[in-house]
């Protein structure tokens, strides 16, 4: 690349330290997305006398793949590259009459400008200064943005004890808290945002996991370069995630061919075990008895030139094999799953203008489940049931990246890919799922309780342009994604067996008919079908606009839009008009670029993810049977006949039908429905300190502007539809209806079969739901940095109060992992003082990572937090005739009784406010690795051990916060003596070793 880059910026300083430290501000052309592992690379080079440069050549030398990259100054001395590939670099700059300058070893990362300022001397002057690389004033105060977040390479990372995996990665990062369930797998919360509101990127592909966002699809973690956090602050590019953003890039091949190869072990034996856990009539919740996990993980890889300084490879193959061993109260299961993960690459470069970069990832798993007969009293394991249930998940990732230069001041980058997921699973037997809700244990959990088939695609493309002007630097794009939805599921069982099945105690006015306090059976069934769609589309554009020496706006906009369709292909979702603005502003505080004020603000959408495609647009067919005990044994519990189902006698009342399995858009989505969205603000500021490290303070403010739930809208319809005179033949219980809380539902079905379709509006009035509120305050104080060459730190502490009345796509409250669909609004009289602290409020959080490197060969290194425990609640039933419940209240049928104990009330009906029965204790997690490296044979030769949960703690992260239970008393409830029982609790302490060898 060669030419000149007309970009006015500052007065020369008259020292290359000033000089090179004012170009960090004042360059001001944030890191884009980076589509395959690029970055940017800019500076300004003056002669000793202050004076700019012009025409001087800056030349880009890759070490390892023999790329070379060139461009000229402008005449303010200025340049700037685009699109440079991430990796180590030699830099020289020259000019004819002045001495070269030469720095090596530069390394390029992801979502960071390199800012590279040189100062030349004229031939024959003498005390000439070489080009200086502010190392480590680029990484800790970035003047061109004000993106808040922390970037890892690879090297980073083994240098501490970090299990792989993007989630171990995020909670590095201030603003970032473990998620609370179970269900949830491993998904951080970002700035108070649930779990299931976040982005993942890899080589520019979305590979957030398709159904439900809840993390990310399983990645080749060998194969990945850099690592990229970003939790407050994002720019326009991004999209469709109110949470945080993790970007990564993989490794390429280089010019000198090189194999690697790691072993991983988690031994069993090493693993420590955490005590059982027993409710209050001494029966088993928690088993750990028979708790067993192996772990074991080979990978090799090899990687080269196919042609020299052209064509490159990567390659890795990474099978892994997991055995483990759990037991409940009456069946002990083994499990064995098998992984042959790999990952492939091919980059061709084919000039220094224009490249192309290939990827493919296979991340398919299988596993057979063996379940044997077991006794939780005696310990003892018996025959096995049942047939070993094998079940597969995962999927492939293809890719193509282009990453181009049209001219010094104009590039562009694009990809277009696909990403798929399939689930499968088989019975081991047809013996149904059987649960006793009177103590919490399984009477029959021999196999899955569902059988389901599904499969999840999404193919995007996008495209990015960068265009650098005089005092700007303008960034513009385009995203498509289209995901495709195939999903089958039903109930275990055979015939008459079929179902979820459960022993229950009747309350007040129970649906089943049963008298208060007497037991009974209920049986449910539930079908779901669906091959639907849900296509994206969005546009971007930012401005980074220097307006001073001192001033940097990035003035960014994001305009999207969304489509969810049912099996037909008819729309049931369509939003478009999304118009977010993303603005930042950044100040050199002092003008030499050591300290900056920041502040941004930000409206990020969340589009309606592709699970509620399965939950609410798919053909559900749903309904309930009742029936009185039968045969029980010894300890009430009901005997099995030889289907599996439990003995049962005559049916209390009616099959009651909750879903039809109707699919008409005008049913199940309000006409006038809008997008989910969050506005962000921020203001902060960043020093560097003693030269090698940073310190930080950022205040941040979140707020929920609008949110999109479910809500079954049957009791204010039937009030609706006989004020209209319209009969109601639909002959369905419930009608679920997605919705803006706060504001009116427009719906349209032929409800009386009369053949005209009868348009109905629910005014706000009528409805009386409130309006979804979700706040989150936040002081965030940072200090990282190099302490010594020896030990470097990432610390921080973190103030955060999040409160409101919903948590957002997933509940924590009852480890509902269904994003967009979980009991909150599904009736108004739920939401009742269901303001407060909410599940991802952390109060206080302290993090502390880092490495020592004790000598040459050994390295310390330790990952540690603490935080604060979430707050607690109390759920019970509603109380009949109070608050949204009371006659005359459009909810007054007070349907959420029948979630049993849901809602915000003690066991003696007296209001419990979200928040206010306590919070769990503090959870405090040590981590701390020991590595050994040395050269062997020729090649580079490590062993590390990692610690993790070094102190073995065990708090507890969630609880049963069901305060009553039914009983034969005035209110039909007394105190559940289960409240407050552990649910979910830290990992227990294990201990990995990994050895790796490369040459």
């Amino acid at each position: 690349m060669s030419g000149s880059n007309a970009r006015g910026r500052f007065t020369p300083r008259k020292t290359l330290a000033a000089i090179a430290v004012g170009s960090v501000l004042l360059m001001s052309a944030p890191a884009a997305m980076a589509v395959d592992g690029s970055s940017i690379v800019k500076g300004q080079v003056a002669s000793s006398t202050g004076s700019n440069i012009a025409n001087a050549t800056i030349t880009l030398k890759h070490k390892t793949k023999g790329l070379v990259y060139t461009v000229q100054t402008n005449d303010k001395g200025e340049y700037i590259l685009r699109n440079v590939p991430v990796g180590k670099y030699d830099i020289t700059i020259s000019k004819d009459g002045f001495i070269q300058s030469e720095q090596n070893d530069v390394e390029v990362t992801i979502g960071q400008s390199i800012i590279l300022d040189g100062q030349l001397a004229t031939q024959g002057e003498d005390n000439i200064e070489r080009i200086a690389v502010t190392g480590s004033m680029i990484r800790r105060v970035d003047m061109a943005s004000s993106t808040s977040g922390v970037t890892f390479t690879q090297s980073d990372l083994q240098s501490m004890p970090v299990n792989t995996g993007f989630e171990s990665i995020a909670l590095l990062a201030p603003g970032t808290a473990a998620p609370g369930g179970s269900n949830f797998k491993g998904a951080s919360s970002f700035g108070g945002a649930s779990a299931a509101e976040n982005g993942y990127y890899f080589n520019g592909m979305n590979v957030t996991s398709i159904r439900t966002g809840l993390g990310s699809i399983r990645l080749p973690w060998e194969a990945i370069s850099q690592t990229q956090v970003q939790t407050g602050g994002v720019s326009p590019e991004f999209g469709g995630a109110l949470g945080g953003i993790v970007n990564a890039v993989s490794k390429s091949g280089e010019n000198e061919f090189s194999f690697g190869t790691e072993v991983r072990w988690d031994p069993s034996s090493t693993r420590s075990s955490h005590d059982s856990l027993f409710n209050s009539e001494g029966v088993i919740q928690t088993n750990t008895a028979q708790d067993s996990y192996d772990f074991k993980e080979l990978q090799l890889w090899a990687s080269g030139a196919i042609v020299e300084d052209k064509l490159f490879f990567y390659g890795l193959f990474a099978p892994r094999r997991e055995d483990e061993d759990w037991a409940g109260s009456t069946v002990k299961t083994n499990r064995e799953r098998e992984e042959d993960r790999w990952f492939a690459k091919v980059d061709w470069f084919i000039n220094s203008d224009h490249s192309f970069g290939l990827s493919a990832m296979n991340n398919k798993r299988t596993w057979t489940n063996t379940n044997y007969a077991y006794d939780w009293e005696t310990n003892i394991v018996g025959e096995q049931e049942g047939v070993a249930a094998p079940g597969e998940d995962g999927g492939q990732m293809y890719s193509l990246n282009y990453n181009g230069y049209f001219s010094d001041d104009f590039s562009v980058s694009a990809v277009v890919g696909r990403t798929s997921e399939n689930v499968e699973n088989v019975v081991a037997s047809t013996n149904p799922s059987v649960y006793d809700y009177r103590n919490g244990s399984y009477i029959s959990t021999h196999t899955n309780s569902s059988v389901s088939e599904e499969e999840y695609i999404r193919d995007q493309a996008r495209i990015d342009f960068n265009w650098d002007l005089e005092s700007h630097s303008i960034q513009f794009g385009v995203d498509y994604t289209k995901v495709t939805v195939d999903f089958s599921s039903g109930q275990n069982g055979v015939g008459d067996a079929e179902g979820w099945w459960s022993v229950k105690t009747a309350g007040v006015d129970d649906r089943s008919g049963a008298p208060v306090g007497t037991d009974f059976i209920e049986r449910r069934i539930r079908t779901r079908y669906t091959d639907s769609e849900v296509t994206s589309l969005a546009f971007y554009a930012n401005d980074s606009w220097q307006v001073t020496d001192q001033l940097v706006l990035n003035l960014g906009l994001r305009y999207s839009g969304f489509d969810n369709t049912v099996s037909d292909g008819r729309e049931y979702v369509s939003i478009d008009n999304q118009i977010a603005p993303r603005l930042q502003a950044i100040y050199d505080v002092f003008g030499d670029g050591s300290a900056k004020v920041f502040a941004t603000y930000g409206r990020y959408f969340q589009p309606v993810s592709a699970n509620m495609n399965i939950t609410q647009g798919s053909s559900s067919i749903e309904w309930f049977e009742y029936s009185e005990l039968d045969q029980v044994d010894a300890n009430g519990q009901p005997i099995l006949e030889a289907d599996g189902s439990p003995s049962r006698g005559a049916m209390l009342r009616d099959r009651y039908w909750r879903q039809r399995g109707i699919t008409e858009p005008g049913l199940i989505a309000s006409a006038n429905l809008k997008p989910m969205y969050s506005d962000e603000f921020t203001v902060g500021y960043q020093q560097e300190l003693f030269d090698t490290m940073s310190g930080g303070v950022r205040f941040v403010y979140r707020d929920l502007g609008r949110s999109v739930e479910d809500t079954d809208v049957g009791p204010v319809l039937a009030k609706k539809l006989q004020e209209l005179g319209i009969d109601d033949n639909v002959g369905q219980g419930s009608y679920y209806v997605l919705n803006n809380p706060g504001e009116a539902i427009q719906m349209s079905y032929d409800f009386d079969g009369d053949g005209q379709v009868d348009d109905v509006t629910l005014s706000a009035e009528e409805l009386m739901l409130p309006k979804a509120e979700r706040k989150y305050l936040a002081m965030e104080f940072t200090l990282d940095g190099n302490v010594t060459d020896d030990l470097t730190i990432n610390s921080s502490y973190t103030w955060s109060h999040s409160y409101g009345n919903t948590e957002g796509l997933v509940k924590t409250d009852n480890n509902q992992a269904d994003p967009g669909w979980t009991t909150s609004y599904d009736y108004g009289d739920l939401m009742d003082h269901s303001n407060g602290d909410l599940p991802n409020d952390h109060r206080h959080s302290i993090k502390i990572s880092g490495a020592y490197k004790i000598t040459d060969d050994l390295i310390f290194g330790l990952v540690a937090r603490t935080t604060s425990g979430r707050p607690q609640s109390m759920f019970s039933q509603h109380p009949d005739s109070v608050d949204s419940c009371a006659p005359g209240n459009p909810w007054e049928d007070c349907i959420s009784r029948y979630y049993d104990q849901a809602s915000h009330y003690d066991e003696n009906g007296n209001p419990a406010p979200r928040g206010t029965a306590g919070n769990l204790p503090w959870v405090t997690n040590v981590d701390m690795s020991l590595m050994y490296k040395t050269e062997l044979l020729g090649g580079g030769f490590s062993v590390k051990g990692t610690v993790y949960n070094v102190l073995n703690s065990d708090t507890a992260t969630n609880i049963n916060e069901e305060r009553a239970r039914y009983a034969d008393t005035a209110n039909g409830l007394e105190l559940n003596p289960d409240y407050g029982m552990t649910t979910d609790r830290q990992t227990e302490r294990y201990f990995s070793l990994v050895a790796r060898y490369e040459f």
